[in-house]
């Protein structure tokens, strides 16, 4: 099938605003306009660091993003590459708790305007979810648990905050190593309640297509997932390569969408301004 160019963009990409972000802004633009993409939008980590007296250990992000001079770099991108692409100005926001606290003052104090926030959860305890390391002691079906529930309660709170547009790579935990498949009926309970409480807010989920080429092989979450989400009413989904590398900017968009027709969606959601409007496909 052939799909318009406007519905192949890619909502989650990571720049060298990004710790873990190995190409600039410009690469990343020039290498969705060489895969015939539509448009992208950025989202670079949002993550604080936390306070010294916080209740429990968590992640600490080398930087914390540049507000002025990523707003300066997307403005300048815009007059040179908009013409041929649409540039989304967007943010991948930790749900973390000491996140959440941090998320508004700094949204006030920068001024910031997004078109699209992405919430994310990475890390319980301060160690990252798609590793061994957290998966290993408690076991798959143990850590999966664990990660779902600190996953709704961040959910939740950014929900109060009105802080996120759409929930990203909901089973991240799949992609431990050590994880093995997973299968949505060892985990139907608390992944239902997550669905169920993003579309009760008017939230999107998104389809991250890094997990065909990780572990997993498959997207997050997997097709079982993104049925249930449909047959619960959910209606808003997007496309997001997680790309840390222009290498992979946009990469699989084209299959996602035929993955996102067999869940049973006949049309995509698009953000601007934080307000989604919907293409067919």
């Amino acid at each position: 099938m052939t799909y318009v160019r406007d519905a192949l963009i890619d909502y989650h990409i990571h720049t060298t605003f990004s710790e873990d972000g190995r190409s600039s802004p410009e690469e990343c633009a020039a290498a969705a306009v060489s895969r015939g993409l539509g448009g992208v939008t950025f989202t670079e980590h949002l993550e604080f660091i936390p306070d010294l007296d916080d209740p429990e250990p968590a992640y600490v992000p080398g930087r914390v993003l540049s507000a002025a001079s990523y707003l300066k770099a997307v403005t300048t991108l815009r007059r040179t590459w908009g013409q041929r692409i649409t540039i989304g100005l967007g943010a991948e926001l930790g749900l973390e708790p000491h996140n959440l606290k941090a998320y508004e003052p700094y949204v006030r104090k920068h001024r910031l305007s997004f078109d699209y926030v992405l919430g994310s959860f990475h890390s319980v305890l301060g160690t990252l979810v798609q590793l061994s390391e957290f998966t290993d002691p408690l076991g798959p079906k143990a850590a999966a648990r664990l990660y779902f529930e600190r996953l709704l309660e961040g959910t939740k709170r950014a929900i109060e905050l009105k802080a996120c547009d759409v929930l990203g790579h909901l089973d991240l935990v799949k992609r431990s190593p050590s994880f093995g498949a997973f299968r949505l009926a060892n985990h139907r309970h608390e992944v239902e309640e997550i669905l169920r409480t993003i579309i009760a807010a008017g939230m999107g989920l998104e389809v991250n297509t890094s997990g065909w080429r990780q572990p997993p092989r498959e997207p997050y979450p997997g097709l079982d997932t993104l049925k249930l989400y449909r047959r619960l009413g959910g209606e808003i989904v997007t496309v997001g390569s997680d790309s840390h590398a222009a290498s992979t900017v946009g990469l699989e968009s084209a299959r996602a969408l035929e993955f996102i027709r067999a869940a049973g969606f006949t049309r995509l959601a698009l953000f601007s301004d934080r307000k989604a409007r919907f293409v067919s496909i």
